[in-house]
């Protein structure tokens, strides 16, 4: 009875482990042969191309958007993309934009189960004033690419900045440049014309507007330039911004100014 009772326990150890072996295999195959998950984002300009390397390139974050855990980070660098893709063909259903690699950032995410993840955007980095931020959250699946149908993001706004200006006889005389956030260029008849735009500068104090003229297109690309009557001596603030008439998109350029 001893060695019967010892041959059945050895039979019953046996056959739990190969019952757990079966078990666990498929689980242990699955994820031998899980693959890191593809996410390429792009940014878009409203009205305009992708948004890259030419102004300074943007910063890309992307989390866990349930545990806040950081997945990748990095720069979107690269150029506009194809102008005839993005600004002349009809952007109807299935049309691709992305023709001619504009820029992007590309990462491998190590995703164990669907993850819903937020991507957050910030740029354009060259220029401070005219910096944005825009996210969006999404559910990636493992092993289901964002790369041949990317993530695309759209950041709206001008870059708006002083070129130069003078203080003579009670008067300010300033140029500024106005281009689109993604650095496409203003001019007299290209596909943003300086006529959709308008651009003013306003002298401040303390929060108090005490005056303000237009900015007139100068003729050369991105170029506005105008007059102001200074309302006295003192310390103010310089505000320039501008708009486009058509889409809404603006931006603003402050900076003080001292008068003696």
């Amino acid at each position: 009875m001893p060695h019967q009772t010892e041959r059945c326990f050895r039979a019953l150890v046996v056959g739990m482990i190969t019952l757990a072996a079966t078990i666990l295999a498929p689980v242990v195959a699955a994820e031998a042969t899980l693959s890191p998950t593809g996410l390429k984002v792009l940014v878009r300009a409203n009205d305009a191309k992708f948004i890259g390397s030419g102004v300074g390139n943007l910063n890309v974050v992307v989390r866990n958007a349930t545990t806040g855990e950081l997945l990748a980070g990095g720069a979107i660098t690269g150029p506009t993309g194809d102008t005839r893709a993005l600004m002349q063909e009809p952007q109807t259903r299935g049309h691709t934009a992305t023709q001619g690699e504009p820029a992007s950032f590309q990462a491998e995410l190590a995703l164990t189960r669907p993850t819903r993840v937020e991507v957050s955007v910030t740029g354009p980095l060259a220029v401070a004033q005219s910096i944005q931020t825009t996210a969006v959250t999404l559910w990636m699946i493992p092993g289901q690419d964002r790369v041949e149908q990317p993530l695309i993001l759209h950041l709206p706004g001008l870059i708006t900045q002083l070129l130069d200006y003078t203080l003579d006889a009670g008067q300010l005389d300033l140029r500024a440049s106005v281009t689109m956030i993604c650095g496409c260029p203003i001019t007299e008849g290209g596909l943003w014309p300086a006529s959709d735009f308008r651009a003013t500068v306003q002298l401040y104090r303390e929060n108090e507007l005490l005056a303000e003229g237009p900015l007139a297109f100068t003729g050369t690309d991105n170029a506005f330039a105008g007059k102001l009557d200074l309302p006295g001596t003192g310390d103010f603030e310089v505000v320039i911004h501008a708009y486009q008439v058509s889409t809404g998109n603006a931006g603003v350029y402050e900076r003080p100014l001292r008068v003696e």
